[in-house]
Protein backbone atom coordinates (compact mmCIF):
# COMPACT_ATOMS: atom_id res chain seq x y z
CA UNK A 1 0.00 0.00 0.00
CA UNK A 2 2.75 2.02 0.94
CA UNK A 3 4.38 1.37 -2.34
CA UNK A 4 0.98 2.41 -4.23
CA UNK A 5 0.78 5.78 -2.64
CA UNK A 6 4.28 6.67 -2.91
CA UNK A 7 4.49 6.12 -6.75
CA UNK A 8 0.91 7.82 -6.88
CA UNK A 9 2.69 10.78 -5.31
CA UNK A 10 5.51 10.89 -7.43
CA UNK A 11 3.21 10.62 -10.36
CA UNK A 12 1.89 13.29 -9.36
CA UNK A 13 4.60 15.32 -9.06
CA UNK A 14 6.09 14.85 -12.72
CA UNK A 15 3.82 17.67 -14.39
CA UNK A 16 5.75 20.04 -11.88
CA UNK A 17 9.60 18.86 -13.58
CA UNK A 18 8.66 19.47 -17.26
CA UNK A 19 9.36 23.53 -16.39
CA UNK A 20 8.23 26.10 -18.54
CA UNK A 21 8.08 24.01 -21.83
CA UNK A 22 5.66 26.25 -23.63
CA UNK A 23 7.37 29.60 -22.29
CA UNK A 24 9.57 31.67 -24.63
CA UNK A 25 12.00 33.60 -23.98
CA UNK A 26 12.67 37.42 -24.23
CA UNK A 27 14.44 37.24 -27.50
CA UNK A 28 11.59 35.52 -28.57
CA UNK A 29 9.39 38.38 -28.68
CA UNK A 30 9.07 41.17 -30.24
CA UNK A 31 7.75 44.28 -27.94
CA UNK A 32 5.74 46.86 -29.61
CA UNK A 33 6.57 50.41 -28.37
CA UNK A 34 3.67 52.16 -30.19
CA UNK A 35 0.13 50.86 -31.88
CA UNK A 36 -1.59 53.01 -33.70
CA UNK A 37 -5.21 52.28 -36.15
CA UNK A 38 -6.17 54.30 -39.22
CA UNK A 39 -8.86 54.00 -41.72
CA UNK A 40 -7.80 51.00 -44.29
CA UNK A 41 -7.67 51.56 -47.51
CA UNK A 42 -7.70 47.59 -48.71
CA UNK A 43 -9.55 46.09 -45.89
CA UNK A 44 -11.38 48.06 -42.88
CA UNK A 45 -8.56 49.28 -40.69
CA UNK A 46 -4.70 50.00 -41.08
CA UNK A 47 -2.58 49.00 -37.90
CA UNK A 48 0.55 50.42 -36.75
CA UNK A 49 3.80 49.28 -34.95
CA UNK A 50 6.48 50.28 -33.87
CA UNK A 51 9.43 47.49 -32.94
CA UNK A 52 12.98 47.35 -31.54
CA UNK A 53 15.02 45.85 -34.59
CA UNK A 54 16.96 44.77 -31.82
CA UNK A 55 20.39 45.20 -33.56
CA UNK A 56 23.36 47.49 -32.89
CA UNK A 57 23.39 50.78 -33.78
CA UNK A 58 26.05 49.86 -36.79
CA UNK A 59 23.46 47.05 -38.36
CA UNK A 60 20.92 48.31 -41.03
CA UNK A 61 17.49 47.21 -40.85
CA UNK A 62 14.83 46.73 -44.14
CA UNK A 63 12.46 49.76 -44.73
CA UNK A 64 12.93 51.12 -40.94
CA UNK A 65 11.39 54.05 -39.32
CA UNK A 66 13.13 57.48 -40.24
CA UNK A 67 14.23 60.08 -38.38
CA UNK A 68 13.18 63.30 -37.49
CA UNK A 69 15.65 64.60 -39.67
CA UNK A 70 14.82 61.72 -42.26
CA UNK A 71 17.44 59.50 -41.82
CA UNK A 72 16.91 55.83 -41.74
CA UNK A 73 16.84 55.19 -38.07
CA UNK A 74 18.76 51.30 -37.46
CA UNK A 75 16.84 51.20 -33.60
CA UNK A 76 13.45 50.23 -34.59
CA UNK A 77 11.51 49.63 -37.12
CA UNK A 78 7.62 51.17 -38.25
CA UNK A 79 4.96 48.48 -39.74
CA UNK A 80 1.61 49.58 -40.97
CA UNK A 81 -0.57 46.47 -42.63
CA UNK A 82 -4.60 46.97 -43.74
CA UNK A 83 -6.51 44.13 -41.94
CA UNK A 84 -10.29 43.88 -40.81
CA UNK A 85 -9.46 43.57 -36.77
CA UNK A 86 -6.31 44.61 -35.03
CA UNK A 87 -5.98 41.11 -33.67
CA UNK A 88 -6.11 39.27 -36.98
CA UNK A 89 -3.26 41.89 -38.03
CA UNK A 90 -1.17 41.50 -35.19
CA UNK A 91 -1.31 37.39 -36.75
CA UNK A 92 -0.73 38.75 -40.48
CA UNK A 93 1.88 40.98 -39.44
CA UNK A 94 3.61 37.71 -37.36
CA UNK A 95 3.54 36.52 -41.06
CA UNK A 96 6.70 38.30 -41.63
CA UNK A 97 8.74 38.46 -38.45
CA UNK A 98 10.75 35.84 -36.86
CA UNK A 99 9.34 36.81 -33.81
CA UNK A 100 5.91 36.40 -31.81
CA UNK A 101 4.49 40.24 -31.28
CA UNK A 102 4.08 40.74 -27.58
CA UNK A 103 2.30 44.68 -26.91
CA UNK A 104 2.28 43.85 -23.36
CA UNK A 105 4.91 46.78 -22.71
CA UNK A 106 3.23 49.88 -25.22
CA UNK A 107 3.17 52.71 -24.37
CA UNK A 108 1.12 54.71 -26.82
CA UNK A 109 -2.57 54.07 -28.36
CA UNK A 110 -2.66 55.99 -31.49
CA UNK A 111 -5.66 56.65 -33.43
CA UNK A 112 -6.41 58.98 -35.86
CA UNK A 113 -8.27 61.73 -35.75
CA UNK A 114 -10.77 60.60 -38.64
CA UNK A 115 -11.39 57.41 -36.45
CA UNK A 116 -11.98 59.17 -33.72
CA UNK A 117 -14.61 61.66 -35.00
CA UNK A 118 -16.71 58.28 -36.74
CA UNK A 119 -16.59 57.33 -33.27
CA UNK A 120 -14.90 54.52 -30.97
CA UNK A 121 -16.91 52.74 -28.68
CA UNK A 122 -17.04 49.66 -30.96
CA UNK A 123 -13.20 49.63 -31.08
CA UNK A 124 -12.81 50.18 -27.65
CA UNK A 125 -14.89 47.00 -26.49
CA UNK A 126 -12.99 44.74 -29.40
CA UNK A 127 -9.83 46.05 -28.24
CA UNK A 128 -9.22 45.68 -24.57
CA UNK A 129 -10.42 42.47 -24.08
CA UNK A 130 -6.91 40.90 -24.62
CA UNK A 131 -4.40 40.47 -21.70
CA UNK A 132 -1.74 41.66 -23.07
CA UNK A 133 -3.30 45.19 -23.52
CA UNK A 134 -2.03 47.32 -20.63
CA UNK A 135 -4.81 50.01 -19.33
CA UNK A 136 -2.24 52.67 -18.32
CA UNK A 137 -1.64 53.14 -22.28
CA UNK A 138 -1.37 56.68 -23.10
CA UNK A 139 -4.18 57.55 -25.53
CA UNK A 140 -3.64 60.01 -28.21
CA UNK A 141 -5.76 61.16 -30.94
CA UNK A 142 -3.17 62.47 -33.94
CA UNK A 143 -4.24 64.63 -36.75
CA UNK A 144 -3.18 62.87 -39.68
CA UNK A 145 -2.28 59.24 -40.43
CA UNK A 146 -0.98 57.89 -37.02
CA UNK A 147 1.13 55.71 -39.81
CA UNK A 148 3.22 59.14 -40.34
CA UNK A 149 3.09 60.49 -37.07
CA UNK A 150 4.75 57.03 -35.18
CA UNK A 151 7.89 57.00 -37.59
CA UNK A 152 8.61 60.26 -36.54
CA UNK A 153 8.51 59.50 -32.60
CA UNK A 154 12.27 59.48 -32.28
CA UNK A 155 15.00 60.15 -29.14
CA UNK A 156 16.28 63.45 -29.87
CA UNK A 157 17.72 64.01 -26.33
CA UNK A 158 19.24 60.57 -24.44
CA UNK A 159 18.77 56.82 -26.85
CA UNK A 160 15.81 54.85 -25.22
CA UNK A 161 12.65 55.19 -26.82
CA UNK A 162 11.01 54.01 -24.52
CA UNK A 163 12.17 56.79 -22.01
CA UNK A 164 10.98 59.50 -24.64
CA UNK A 165 7.98 58.59 -24.87
CA UNK A 166 7.39 58.77 -20.61
CA UNK A 167 9.58 61.90 -20.41
CA UNK A 168 6.52 63.30 -23.46
CA UNK A 169 3.55 62.47 -21.21
CA UNK A 170 4.97 64.23 -17.98
CA UNK A 171 5.31 67.19 -19.69
CA UNK A 172 1.79 67.60 -18.52
CA UNK A 173 3.02 68.58 -15.01
CA UNK A 174 5.33 70.87 -16.62
CA UNK A 175 2.99 73.16 -18.73
CA UNK A 176 -0.38 71.62 -18.77
CA UNK A 177 -0.50 72.00 -22.86
CA UNK A 178 -2.54 68.71 -22.93
CA UNK A 179 -4.39 66.59 -20.74
CA UNK A 180 -2.87 62.84 -20.55
CA UNK A 181 -5.27 60.46 -20.41
CA UNK A 182 -4.72 56.85 -20.11
CA UNK A 183 -6.17 54.18 -21.87
CA UNK A 184 -8.00 52.37 -19.12
CA UNK A 185 -9.90 55.90 -17.77
CA UNK A 186 -11.00 56.67 -21.66
CA UNK A 187 -12.69 53.60 -21.47
CA UNK A 188 -14.22 54.04 -18.31
CA UNK A 189 -15.47 57.68 -18.89
CA UNK A 190 -17.28 56.60 -22.56
CA UNK A 191 -19.60 54.47 -20.64
CA UNK A 192 -19.84 56.70 -17.68
CA UNK A 193 -22.69 58.59 -17.05
CA UNK A 194 -20.83 61.62 -14.77
CA UNK A 195 -18.20 62.59 -17.50
CA UNK A 196 -16.98 62.72 -21.06
CA UNK A 197 -13.82 61.10 -22.12
CA UNK A 198 -10.68 63.32 -23.88
CA UNK A 199 -7.45 62.37 -25.29
CA UNK A 200 -4.10 63.95 -26.12
CA UNK A 201 -4.20 65.82 -29.25
CA UNK A 202 -1.14 65.49 -31.55
CA UNK A 203 0.11 66.11 -34.53
CA UNK A 204 3.37 66.27 -37.14
CA UNK A 205 4.73 69.83 -37.40
CA UNK A 206 6.48 70.11 -40.66
CA UNK A 207 8.48 73.48 -39.01
CA UNK A 208 6.51 75.57 -41.75
CA UNK A 209 5.29 78.19 -39.44
CA UNK A 210 8.84 78.95 -38.27
CA UNK A 211 9.32 82.02 -40.77
CA UNK A 212 13.02 82.39 -41.51
CA UNK A 213 12.53 86.08 -43.34
CA UNK A 214 9.49 88.31 -43.64
CA UNK A 215 8.50 91.78 -42.30
CA UNK A 216 8.39 91.49 -38.06
CA UNK A 217 5.60 91.77 -36.18
CA UNK A 218 4.37 93.00 -32.72
CA UNK A 219 1.69 90.49 -32.76
CA UNK A 220 1.86 88.56 -29.46
CA UNK A 221 0.07 85.39 -29.19
CA UNK A 222 -0.25 83.33 -25.73
CA UNK A 223 1.58 79.99 -25.83
CA UNK A 224 -1.06 78.00 -25.55
CA UNK A 225 -3.31 79.24 -28.30
CA UNK A 226 -2.01 76.72 -30.12
CA UNK A 227 -2.73 73.28 -30.90
CA UNK A 228 -0.76 70.54 -32.23
CA UNK A 229 1.37 71.11 -35.12
CA UNK A 230 1.12 74.68 -35.47
CA UNK A 231 4.04 76.24 -32.82
CA UNK A 232 6.62 78.22 -34.68
CA UNK A 233 9.75 76.19 -34.19
CA UNK A 234 12.62 74.93 -36.26
CA UNK A 235 13.85 71.61 -34.94
CA UNK A 236 13.69 68.97 -32.47
CA UNK A 237 11.16 66.00 -32.90
CA UNK A 238 8.20 66.74 -35.49
CA UNK A 239 6.04 65.03 -33.41
CA UNK A 240 3.99 67.38 -31.13
CA UNK A 241 1.92 67.20 -28.02
CA UNK A 242 -0.54 69.63 -27.77
CA UNK A 243 -4.31 70.57 -26.62
CA UNK A 244 -7.04 68.29 -26.01
CA UNK A 245 -9.00 65.90 -28.03
CA UNK A 246 -13.00 66.32 -26.74
CA UNK A 247 -15.11 63.75 -26.97
CA UNK A 248 -19.26 62.89 -26.84
CA UNK A 249 -19.73 59.15 -25.74
CA UNK A 250 -17.34 57.56 -28.11
CA UNK A 251 -17.45 60.12 -30.70
CA UNK A 252 -15.20 62.84 -31.03
CA UNK A 253 -16.49 66.15 -31.06
CA UNK A 254 -14.04 69.34 -31.02
CA UNK A 255 -10.74 70.03 -29.41
CA UNK A 256 -8.92 72.25 -26.75
CA UNK A 257 -6.19 74.66 -27.38
CA UNK A 258 -3.39 74.73 -24.65
CA UNK A 259 -4.89 77.25 -23.03
CA UNK A 260 -8.17 75.78 -22.85
CA UNK A 261 -6.67 72.72 -21.88
CA UNK A 262 -4.92 74.40 -18.86
CA UNK A 263 -7.97 75.77 -18.09
CA UNK A 264 -9.89 72.24 -18.16
CA UNK A 265 -7.06 70.80 -15.92
CA UNK A 266 -7.67 73.68 -13.50
CA UNK A 267 -11.42 72.79 -12.78
CA UNK A 268 -10.49 69.57 -12.44
CA UNK A 269 -7.81 69.76 -10.08
CA UNK A 270 -4.96 68.26 -11.74
CA UNK A 271 -3.34 71.30 -12.89
CA UNK A 272 0.28 71.59 -11.85
CA UNK A 273 1.89 74.50 -12.98
CA UNK A 274 2.95 76.53 -16.24
CA UNK A 275 3.69 80.18 -17.22
CA UNK A 276 1.49 82.96 -18.49
CA UNK A 277 2.15 86.11 -19.87
CA UNK A 278 -0.65 89.44 -19.29
CA UNK A 279 -0.01 92.74 -20.61
CA UNK A 280 1.52 94.74 -17.55
CA UNK A 281 -1.76 96.36 -15.62
CA UNK A 282 -0.11 99.84 -15.98
CA UNK A 283 1.44 99.49 -19.78
CA UNK A 284 0.10 96.90 -22.44
CA UNK A 285 2.72 97.22 -24.54
CA UNK A 286 4.95 95.25 -21.74
CA UNK A 287 4.62 92.00 -20.60
CA UNK A 288 4.62 90.54 -17.30
CA UNK A 289 5.56 86.52 -16.73
CA UNK A 290 3.84 84.61 -14.04
CA UNK A 291 4.08 80.93 -13.20
CA UNK A 292 0.84 79.66 -11.96
CA UNK A 293 0.29 76.79 -9.59
CA UNK A 294 -2.74 75.29 -7.61
CA UNK A 295 -2.72 76.09 -4.66
CA UNK A 296 -5.55 73.46 -3.98
CA UNK A 297 -8.84 71.08 -5.54
CA UNK A 298 -11.38 73.55 -6.82
CA UNK A 299 -15.02 74.38 -5.01
CA UNK A 300 -17.50 73.69 -7.21
CA UNK A 301 -21.61 73.98 -6.34
CA UNK A 302 -24.42 72.33 -8.29
CA UNK A 303 -28.01 72.72 -7.88
CA UNK A 304 -31.31 72.02 -9.85
CA UNK A 305 -33.20 75.69 -9.02
CA UNK A 306 -34.84 76.61 -12.85
CA UNK A 307 -36.57 73.94 -14.27
CA UNK A 308 -34.34 70.91 -13.36
CA UNK A 309 -31.41 73.09 -15.26
CA UNK A 310 -28.49 72.67 -13.50
CA UNK A 311 -26.71 75.84 -11.42
CA UNK A 312 -23.19 75.77 -11.73
CA UNK A 313 -20.49 77.90 -9.32
CA UNK A 314 -16.97 77.03 -9.69
CA UNK A 315 -14.37 78.81 -7.58
CA UNK A 316 -10.85 77.99 -8.37
CA UNK A 317 -7.76 78.47 -6.34
CA UNK A 318 -4.30 79.71 -7.68
CA UNK A 319 -1.06 80.66 -6.95
CA UNK A 320 2.04 82.39 -8.43
CA UNK A 321 5.24 83.55 -8.27
CA UNK A 322 6.66 86.46 -10.87
CA UNK A 323 9.07 84.97 -13.24
CA UNK A 324 9.69 88.15 -15.26
CA UNK A 325 8.82 91.92 -15.30
CA UNK A 326 9.36 94.28 -18.31
CA UNK A 327 7.85 96.85 -16.30
CA UNK A 328 9.96 98.97 -13.39
CA UNK A 329 6.84 98.90 -11.23
CA UNK A 330 7.33 97.55 -7.92
CA UNK A 331 4.51 94.86 -8.06
CA UNK A 332 6.74 92.85 -4.81
CA UNK A 333 5.30 95.72 -2.48
CA UNK A 334 1.95 95.36 -1.24
CA UNK A 335 0.47 98.64 -2.43
CA UNK A 336 1.08 97.16 -6.40
CA UNK A 337 0.43 93.39 -6.00
CA UNK A 338 -2.44 93.30 -5.62
CA UNK A 339 -3.26 95.00 -8.70
CA UNK A 340 -0.80 92.58 -10.60
CA UNK A 341 -2.97 89.76 -8.39
CA UNK A 342 -6.86 91.20 -10.18
CA UNK A 343 -4.89 91.51 -13.83
CA UNK A 344 -4.01 87.92 -13.57
CA UNK A 345 -7.09 86.82 -11.77
CA UNK A 346 -9.14 88.47 -14.70
CA UNK A 347 -6.94 86.97 -17.36
CA UNK A 348 -7.65 83.09 -15.76
CA UNK A 349 -10.98 83.64 -15.34
CA UNK A 350 -11.22 84.53 -19.11
CA UNK A 351 -9.90 81.33 -20.46
CA UNK A 352 -11.52 79.35 -17.93
CA UNK A 353 -15.02 80.83 -18.93
CA UNK A 354 -13.83 80.48 -22.51
CA UNK A 355 -13.14 76.79 -22.13
CA UNK A 356 -16.80 76.11 -20.32
CA UNK A 357 -18.38 77.92 -23.15
CA UNK A 358 -16.93 75.50 -25.93
CA UNK A 359 -18.10 72.53 -23.42
CA UNK A 360 -21.44 73.67 -23.56
CA UNK A 361 -21.43 73.96 -27.20
CA UNK A 362 -19.96 70.70 -27.90
CA UNK A 363 -22.67 69.23 -24.72
CA UNK A 364 -19.93 67.59 -23.38
CA UNK A 365 -19.22 67.57 -19.52
CA UNK A 366 -15.01 66.91 -19.78
CA UNK A 367 -14.91 68.42 -16.35
CA UNK A 368 -16.82 66.12 -13.99
CA UNK A 369 -19.12 68.34 -13.53
CA UNK A 370 -21.74 65.38 -12.82
CA UNK A 371 -20.02 63.77 -10.15
CA UNK A 372 -21.01 67.04 -7.92
CA UNK A 373 -24.55 66.46 -9.85
CA UNK A 374 -25.05 63.05 -8.95
CA UNK A 375 -25.08 63.34 -5.47
CA UNK A 376 -27.86 65.75 -5.82
CA UNK A 377 -30.47 62.25 -6.52
CA UNK A 378 -31.53 60.19 -4.33
CA UNK A 379 -30.77 56.66 -6.28
CA UNK A 380 -28.97 55.81 -9.12
CA UNK A 381 -32.00 54.74 -10.99
CA UNK A 382 -32.86 58.58 -10.50
CA UNK A 383 -29.93 60.08 -11.59
CA UNK A 384 -29.47 58.09 -14.97
CA UNK A 385 -33.15 58.94 -15.30
CA UNK A 386 -32.30 62.68 -15.24
CA UNK A 387 -29.70 62.17 -18.18
CA UNK A 388 -26.89 64.55 -17.53
CA UNK A 389 -25.09 64.13 -20.55
CA UNK A 390 -27.68 65.28 -22.39
CA UNK A 391 -28.89 68.47 -20.37
CA UNK A 392 -25.45 69.46 -19.67
CA UNK A 393 -25.19 71.81 -22.34
CA UNK A 394 -28.78 73.68 -20.69
CA UNK A 395 -26.18 74.51 -17.99
CA UNK A 396 -25.92 77.63 -16.49
CA UNK A 397 -22.14 78.41 -15.00
CA UNK A 398 -20.37 81.33 -12.99
CA UNK A 399 -16.72 81.35 -12.28
CA UNK A 400 -14.69 82.86 -9.58
CA UNK A 401 -10.91 82.72 -9.48
CA UNK A 402 -8.95 83.70 -6.62
CA UNK A 403 -5.19 83.90 -7.57
CA UNK A 404 -2.46 85.38 -5.04
CA UNK A 405 1.10 85.65 -5.86
CA UNK A 406 3.66 83.80 -2.68
CA UNK A 407 6.82 84.25 -4.43
CA UNK A 408 8.33 87.36 -6.41
CA UNK A 409 11.61 85.11 -7.49
CA UNK A 410 14.89 86.14 -6.84
CA UNK A 411 13.85 89.62 -6.47
CA UNK A 412 12.43 91.90 -3.76
CA UNK A 413 11.70 95.02 -5.09
CA UNK A 414 11.47 96.66 -7.80
CA UNK A 415 13.32 99.54 -8.30
CA UNK A 416 10.14 102.21 -9.81
CA UNK A 417 10.47 105.30 -11.88
CA UNK A 418 9.18 108.65 -10.54
CA UNK A 419 6.00 108.71 -10.77
CA UNK A 420 5.65 104.62 -10.05
CA UNK A 421 4.78 103.77 -13.86
CA UNK A 422 6.82 103.24 -16.97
Amino acid sequence: MRRILALILILSCLPALTACYDALEVDDWAYVYTMGVDKGISNKLRITVQLPTMKSSGGGIEGGGQSSTGSENKDFVVISLDCPTFYTGVNMINSSLSRKINYSHSKYFVVSEDIAKEGMGNLMSAFVRDRQIRRTMHMIVVKGKTSDFIKEINPVLGTALSKTQEGMMNMEKVNGFFDDNDLGSFIDDIKSHKIQPVSVLAAINDFSNYKKEGQPTDEIKSAGDYYAGELPRNDGNKTEYLGTAIFNAGKMVGEFNGDETRALLMIKGEYETGSYVIHDPYNSKLLDTIIVSQQKKPDIKIDFKKEGKPDIEVKVFLEGEIQALQSTVNYESMEYKPILENKVEAFLKEQIDKSISKALALNSDVFGFGEKASMKFSTIQDWEEYKWLEKFKDSSVKTEVQFVIRRTGTLIKTNPTKDGKQ
